[in-house]
């Protein structure tokens, strides 16, 4: 029998260190497989959570395209949305820290200050008289704020409508504005709820996908 005494010289978190390093390559390609594959989910999920907001059904055919005066809402809204179909996800690469493997991942799909989407032509409506609403950068960021004073909508079938089911009418002391259902602001509307209301069902997504 030989005894012997082995001494480690380095400590516990260089050794985990080490370990850890060692381990790096094989969990960024695992990462990335599973990023690459959750791509398309995702996008789906975006989409549905949009399509099935009552903001969307309202624009389509509803309140909201009689308010606005939308003609052909359902080809403007579907160019709108394209931009949010766009999406951009950022597979970041993965690093130690704490003793920690950890890698993540970003999703964006335009511009923080919507110009790139407010800027197409399906953002806004162009009246007889030539005036330029700006129905989208209404709906998505001026709240309950009034847009229009004297004037209200009068809602009903018209022939001059652009949407067929409404126009605006002149009214003494008359204040319009999103009807409050659908307002919303930079930080909390339509669109932002829409996706903050999936974030659970896309982690759930990717968590399944790293199993």
């Amino acid at each position: 029998m030989i005894n012997g005494n082995i001494t480690i010289l380095e400590s516990e978190t260089e050794i985990t260190k080490r370990i850890l390093k060692s381990l790096l390559p094989q969990v960024d390609r695992h990462f990335k497989k599973a990023f690459n594959k959750c791509k398309s989910q995702i996008v789906d999920i975006v989409s549905q959570a949009i399509t099935s907001s009552p903001t969307y059904n309202s624009l389509i055919n509803g309140q909201l395209k009689a308010e606005f005066g939308l003609d052909n809402a359902s080809g403007r809204v579907a160019e709108i949305l394209n931009f949010w179909k766009n999406l951009t996800i950022e597979y970041k690469k993965p690093s130690i820290k704490k003793d920690q493997i950890i890698a993540s991942f970003s999703l964006s799909m335009i511009k923080a200050d919507y110009s790139d989407v407010f800027t197409t032509a399906a953002a806004v409506v162009s009246t007889e008289k030539g005036a330029q609403l700006e129905w989208l950068q209404w709906l998505l960021l001026f709240g309950d704020k009034t847009i229009i004073r004297e004037y209200d909508v009068q809602i009903g079938p018209n022939s001059r409508s652009r949407s067929g089911n409404g126009i605006m009418v002149s009214s003494q002391g008359g204040r319009w504005s999103v009807p409050s259902a659908y307002s919303g602001t930079s930080k909390k509307n339509w669109i932002t709820q829409a996706v903050d209301s999936v974030e659970n069902n896309i982690m759930n997504l990717l968590s399944s996908s790293l199993g």
